[in-house]
């Protein structure tokens, strides 16, 4: 069993796809690529932290993507995910929560959809989405949005990253905000 992250699919949003300069001509398009590498890499007993704006539109487009995905899903609601879809839906997930906090070898994680501000501590992150293809602004938050930066270097758009890769990435930031806090005193 594997554990994976992910935020910002914006399944069956058009505007999306300009608006990101996303590789595809209809939304159709979009589905099928998005729900393809998802299912490829996640098995029905992987379990999967999407961190919001997972299908853009009501109760129609959400049953036409939700049960065609791979894995147990963990959701922290996006602006973009309809309160009414989400709430009819509920039962394809393990849990639905506005945040998801998580705590793995001492280190915090909060999974949330938008970037928190959490100061420089050593032993707490920020696992967000929200902001597309914009870089995350502080050293202890990790956009893994589709679109994002992270994400494309070190998975590629559309993947979803391992779970052993955001530790790993934890690590080089933990030094990081180390040296960045020896620094201020």
């Amino acid at each position: 069993m594997s554990v994976w992250y992910t935020s910002d699919s914006h399944f069956s949003h058009n505007n999306i796809i300009q608006h990101e300069n996303r590789p595809f001509n209809t939304t159709e398009e979009m589905n099928k690529y998005l729900i393809e590498q998802w299912n490829n890499t996640v098995s029905s007993n992987d379990t999967v932290y999407h961190l919001g704006d997972l299908v853009f539109g009501g109760i129609t487009r959400w049953e036409s993507i939700i049960p065609r995905l791979n894995g147990k899903i963990h959701l922290a609601v996006g602006n973009h995910d309809n309160a009414n879809a989400v709430k009819k839906m509920a039962h394809h997930f393990e849990e639905v929560e506005n945040m998801i906090v998580r705590k793995i070898n001492k280190q915090h994680l909060f999974l949330f959809h938008y970037p928190i501000e959490i100061g420089l501590t050593p032993n707490a992150y920020s696992i967000h989405g929200h902001i597309h293809s914009r870089p995350s602004n502080y050293v202890n938050q990790i956009n893994v949005g589709i679109d994002s930066p992270f994400t494309k270097n070190s998975v590629g758009f559309g993947n979803l990253i391992p779970e052993e890769l955001i530790l790993e990435e934890l690590k080089t930031r933990k030094e990081q905000v180390l040296d960045l806090r020896s620094n201020r005193e």
